[in-house]
């Protein structure tokens, strides 16, 4: 069952439908070259969830990096240990980094 919303419907409604063998519009047409121009109508279509997406990765970044300054066996257990001066200084050497990776990463986009 096709619907309304078919594509090719769509398009041969932009195109004033389809001619008639006999029209002088295929007439004309078999004697001359036909240029048809096409437009991605989808192309800046964006992502609904993308903003979503994004703030998961964050916090799946900001968890790796939790357990790469204290390692344990679990995330509760990493987070319930008490930090020293060597996790804040591992800390802040990742996020540095983040931000680094994060600037090059905007730069080729």
């Amino acid at each position: 069952v096709v619907g309304r919303n078919d594509t090719l419907r769509q398009i041969l409604t932009e195109l004033d439908g389809v001619p008639h063998l006999g029209s002088d519009e295929l007439k004309d047409a078999r004697d001359r070259a036909i240029t048809l121009e096409l437009t991605n109508r989808f192309a800046h279509i964006q992502n609904p969830h993308a903003e979503e997406n994004a703030l998961w990765v964050q916090a799946k970044r900001g968890v790796l990096a939790i357990l790469r300054v204290q390692p344990a066996k679990d995330l509760i257990e990493a987070l319930l240990q008490p930090v020293t001066e060597e996790h804040e200084l591992l800390w802040e050497d990742i996020v540095d980094k983040e931000l680094v990776t994060e600037r090059m990463r905007m730069r080729k986009a």
